[in-house]
């Protein structure tokens, strides 16, 4: 019996010391302390020789990542250019020949000393880095679904890890504009500068426009996103989440 008060006092007292110590937001303190992402989105952009993807391939990659809320975790986000002799590049299309060649895409594959495979294993750990967890991390970007096409055949080992849903901004730019065309055409215009990079930027910012302008939860509501990021960490994202969907599954 008195064992038992003992170990419920030390308990006790390690609960009451390390709440001293615990930062104000349990969302900000789970990330520094494991690096867990909430909801990660694996942002990628590729650049490529063409849109077959059965005969052209990839020849620039980007990746950022950003947590449910669209915060970028990396500033410094990885790329990097895959080397591809002149003859592959003489094939091009017009299209491919003008903006590859106006932005310097083209002189950096061919200056490049980098291999798929090697390009591929880099990309993994980079995502690896932050989305440790497989079948957790959304591939996400605009038209997504090509990028997707063209990773299957250079980079399978990125896409086993990534989860099978993907984040079409696309998709959600055409919803929005046959839901409300008038709101649709105020939102800002992309600079269209065709680099991995930027078109990520470019397309995050997108979503985050819509995320403000047409998924505004309705006035005073408690949604499970405020009560993650606010309130729950770690196992108790993962039960609220699991009573949202059991509610969900009740009610349909």
């Amino acid at each position: 019996m008195m064992l038992s008060i003992l170990c419920a006092a030390r308990t006790a007292s390690r609960r009451y010391l390390g709440s001293l110590y615990r930062p104000s937001n349990p969302y900000l303190s789970k990330m520094s302390e494991t690096r867990s992402i909430w909801k990660p989105l694996v942002w990628i952009d590729c650049e490529m020789t063409g849109l077959n993807h059965n005969s052209d391939r990839i020849i620039e990659i980007c990746c950022i990542i950003t947590d449910g809320r669209l915060s970028v975790v990396d500033n410094n986000c990885y790329e990097s250019v895959i080397h591809c002799d002149k003859s592959t590049l003489d094939q091009m299309g017009p299209w491919c020949v003008e903006h590859h060649g106006s932005s310097g895409l083209t002189q950096r594959v061919l200056e490049s000393d980098k291999t798929r495979e090697q390009v591929e294993e880099e990309l993994l750990q980079f995502i690896k880095k932050y989305v440790p967890e497989p079948r957790t991390g959304l591939l996400s970007g605009n038209s997504i679904h090509m990028d997707r096409l063209f990773m299957l055949k250079d980079f399978p080992r990125v896409l086993e890890h990534l989860h099978y849903r993907i984040v079409d901004v696309s998709t959600i730019m055409e919803v929005s504009f046959r839901h409300n065309p008038g709101l649709a055409s105020q939102q800002p215009k992309k600079a269209g500068a065709h680099t991995a990079k930027q078109d990520i930027l470019e397309s995050i910012q997108q979503l985050r426009w819509y995320m403000d302008n047409y998924f505004k939860p309705p006035e005073g509501s408690d949604t499970l996103d405020k009560r993650t990021i606010s309130e729950a960490s770690g196992e108790d994202t993962q039960q609220l989440e699991g009573e949202r969907d059991s509610k969900r599954t009740r009610q349909e």
